[in-house]
């Protein structure tokens, strides 16, 4: 198409098709007069949105408990554990005697 066709087409527009018209070819001639920059800017750009949504999906929602804890946690489990079962086996004198 022709840079005639493309005036006669711009013409036929809304206001707002050709303002929005108007600003695709005021941002295609900085593009092709800086190139380097405009390179630069989207990238920076799109550094900054991905640092941003990075630490907005990045943060944990709370903190669990830490290894020593759950390891705790667990073995004080299994010796209630352990010693019911105990306790279900030895005769009534005994058991008495066994921390529930």
């Amino acid at each position: 198409m022709s840079t005639g066709q493309k005036k006669i087409v711009g013409q036929n527009r809304s206001p707002i098709g050709r303002t929005a018209a108007n600003a695709v070819t005021e941002s295609e001639g900085l593009v092709s007069n800086y190139p380097l920059s405009s390179v630069l800017v989207v990238v920076g750009l799109g550094l900054a949105v991905g640092v941003v949504v990075g630490s907005i999906l990045g943060r944990p929602a709370a903190p669990g408990p830490s290894y020593l804890q759950r390891t705790e946690l667990a073995a004080g489990n299994l010796g209630r554990q352990m010693l019911g079962a105990i306790a279900g086996v030895l005769p009534e004198s005994l058991s008495k005697h066994i921390p529930s």
